[in-house]
């Protein structure tokens, strides 16, 4: 079987259609998304976890902070992705 990526977006857009959710694929599993605050603050949070990331992370917490760290990057480094490859088809519709 082929190795998952690390994370995945997941979204459904018919029953929930205002979220968009990550996957971590590897344990500990779980699934987060972007929360915002207000208008100015906003970061990545889990929502909810298939396995227990407080139990997996005991003896190093520090980890689990590292892990979210690299989800908020990967999530970021996607939306600019989108965003990219928008621009690149308006360009070729231009064209």
């Amino acid at each position: 079987m082929a190795q998952l990526p690390k994370f995945l977006i997941a979204d459904d857009p018919v029953t929930d259609p205002e979220n968009e959710y990550i996957f971590h694929t590897e344990k500990p599993r779980f699934f987060a998304k972007r929360v915002e605050e207000d208008e100015e603050t906003a970061y990545i949070d889990i929502v909810e976890e298939i396995d227990d990331v407080e139990a997996f992370y005991k003896d190093s917490p520090e980890k689990k902070q590292e892990l979210l760290e690299q989800l908020e990057d990967w999530y970021y480094s996607y939306m600019e992705w989108l965003e990219d490859d928008g621009s690149e088809d308006e360009e070729d519709e231009e064209e």
